[in-house]
């Protein structure tokens, strides 16, 4: 086939050279909330923005190479750039974050939660018009594939197999460039660079298509500097010396109880807004600390993945959810596997579906002989769409008292999950008021929040009333995974002064990130053991504290972990709490060497050549 371009075909490829700078100035514009601001960036940003349309010109090259057909390769090149944009916009108003390449994974978990999100989500004119322009889209695109004309054009295959391999080489560029030649010196020029630590800034820095393939790379996890054979040997030498030196284990075995309350907050936090009587009076009173959190309004996944691994997100890449990318094999390393040796039953326990953040794998991976999901119950006790927190207590007791052996319980309950609809309950139990100048949508929200609340901490109440007499040595750990998402874009603690009005999250102070990640924690035992003193403490360190308290013997790896508990006992990567209470955005000095080793430690077990596999047995 020779090549052979008519005037049609000239129209239409010129066509493409302007449309696709508008439609990256459109979708900044919808992303950023105005016009101006994108087209300061794009002038301000000038190559930034060109290497933005040199992105989405090149999937349409890609496409056009493979297809071979310029209607349905330049419609399926702006359905796939827009419906991007569009998710990013969802993400970022009820999660604050944007849109990152390992979300993709998650669509399931998407769809499901469409309808909750939808119920409060501020629809404005942008993203109606952004909306219109998809449908039309589509409906171009269907209507192409039903009428079937001409083609525009067509080429012969060597043309096709240039236009392929100069858009994969650029979409390539993209995502390596760290190693693809001559990339790094155009990033210098174009002053892009990946700012993995302050991801709002490198979206806005970057632009929307820049940034989420610059955060492909950041998917792929490289050995950390240092890492060798020797370099783990010899950590783990030095925790069985500092090990022969710790005390014996009582030689109890009591029951070892997680749960994990889905959203668990205290709201009366917020000072403007009344809430009659106290949501949480149970919890109030047995509180022993904070949990600092890695994430807000959503990921429980990750803060999960800490506690029962040990392991910490702030040495994996930003935004990455390790559940549904780097979990696919055993993990000698989490608490389930360890607990199993010492001769324990392990219990999950989530009122949800299976394959909600891919936990039917991950927790086979962890060790857990049982999972039970929502299908797992018996014709449960609902409160609002969720299976409620009292089911879940009430499951955690029939199960131990139908174990012979000690049981791990983890039980991550679903009732308070988003999706604070004002039908959401039958009655209300608790009161809110909020004063003139907030919007009374947040009486609505936080009082069915509220209620989620108040039967959390009832169900807690009537767990340790049971464990309290019974002849089961048990301990308890209880905490909440993250604040809610309450609005868009931190919407109510802004309007009730709770964080600063008009300010993201790169300008505000490190207490604004210790009041948005920090959630009640509570630990309980029944047998007089001492309860750990605790301000502030991450997830990843709620092993060692708990088999501290439960007295039995702890895997060397957890040695490790209390060494860099005594300096920075709480360590997310917003924000680090020292031993007196210091709070710090980087690493202090007198923390960086353990920082180091325990990188190095979590790396090798996780994902390299587990030289240390000794410090978890």
């Amino acid at each position: 086939m020779k090549l052979k371009f008519d005037s049609k075909s000239f129209l239409a490829m010129g066509f493409t050279v302007i449309w696709f700078p508008l439609l990256v100035i459109a979708v900044e514009t919808f992303l950023l909330g105005s016009f101006e601001e994108a087209t300061v960036w794009a002038q301000e940003r000038t190559t930034a923005y060109l290497l933005n349309v040199l992105i989405v010109y090149a999937l349409f090259l890609l496409l056009m190479g493979i297809i071979n057909r310029f209607v349905i390769s330049f419609l399926l090149a702006n359905i796939i750039a827009i419906l991007l944009a569009v998710f990013s916009y969802f993400k970022f108003s009820f999660l604050g974050e944007n849109l990152y390449p390992w979300d993709l994974l998650l669509y399931n978990n998407v769809l499901n939660l469409l309808p909750n999100i939808y119920k409060q989500a501020n629809v404005g004119v942008a993203l109606a018009g952004i909306v219109v322009v998809l449908l039309m889209l589509i409906g171009l695109f269907i209507y192409m594939l039903k009428r079937r004309p001409k083609p525009i054009m067509r080429l012969p295959w060597w043309v096709r197999l240039v236009f392929t391999a100069l858009g994969a080489v650029c979409l390539a560029a993209f995502v390596f460039y760290r190693t693809f030649p001559g990339m790094d010196q155009l990033m210098k020029e174009a002053a892009m660079s990946n700012i993995t630590f302050n991801q709002e800034r490198n979206y806005k820095q970057n632009g929307f298509y820049g940034a989420f393939m610059l955060n492909m790379q950041s998917a792929i996890v490289l050995a950390p500097s240092g890492y060798s054979k020797s370099s783990i040997e010899s950590i783990v030498a030095d925790l069985k010396r500092t090990a022969a030196d710790l005390p014996a284990e009582s030689g109890r075995k009591p029951n070892i109880i997680f749960v994990m309350s889905e959203s668990f907050w205290d709201p009366t936090l917020l000072e403007k807004i009344q809430f009659v009587p106290d949501p949480m009076p149970f919890i109030r009173d047995h509180q022993t600390g904070w949990l600092l959190s890695p994430t807000f309004g959503g990921g429980t996944s990750n803060v999960e993945f800490e506690v029962l691994t040990g392991f910490s997100n702030n040495f994996l890449p930003v935004g990455s959810v390790p559940y549904q990318q780097y979990v696919k094999e055993d993990q000698p390393a989490a608490m389930p596997n360890y607990l199993k040796g010492l001769g324990y039953n392990t219990l999950a326990i989530h009122p949800y579906a299976k394959w909600f953040w891919n936990r039917e794998t991950v927790y086979q991976h962890f060790g857990f002989d049982e999972f039970l999901d929502d299908k797992s119950f018996k014709d449960p006790i609902y409160k609002g769409p969720f299976i409620s927190d009292e089911q879940v207590t009430k499951t955690i007791i029939e199960r131990t008292e139908q174990s012979d052996d000690p049981m791990f319980i983890y039980a991550v309950t679903m009732q308070n999950h988003t999706g604070y609809a004002e039908d959401k309950y039958d009655k209300f139990d608790v009161k809110t008021t909020v004063p003139e100048g907030i919007d009374d949508v947040y009486n609505i929200l936080l009082r069915s929040y509220t209620q989620g609340v108040y039967d959390a901490d009832k169900a807690l109440e009537e767990l340790l009333e049971h464990f309290k007499d019974s002849d089961e040595p048990t301990v308890v750990a209880f905490f909440g995974d993250h604040l809610p998402a309450i609005g868009q874009d931190y919407r109510l603690y802004k309007v009730a002064d709770f964080v600063p009005r008009g300010a993201g999250e790169s300008q505000w102070g490190l207490e604004d990130f210790e009041k948005t990640r920090s959630t009640p924690l509570l630990l309980w035992n029944n047998f007089d053991a001492p309860i750990p003193d605790i301000d502030h403490l991450s997830p990843n360190q709620l092993g060692p504290a708990v088999f501290d308290m439960a007295g039995i013997r702890k895997p060397l790896y957890y040695g490790l972990l209390e060494q860099f508990r005594d300096k920075l006992p709480a360590f997310t990567r917003e924000l680090k709490i020292d031993a007196d209470g210091g709070l710090h955005r980087d690493t202090p000095d007198k923390a960086k060497k353990l920082s180091k080793e325990y990188q190095l430690l979590q790396y090798d077990l996780l994902f390299g050549k587990r030289y240390g596999e000794d410090a978890v047995k």
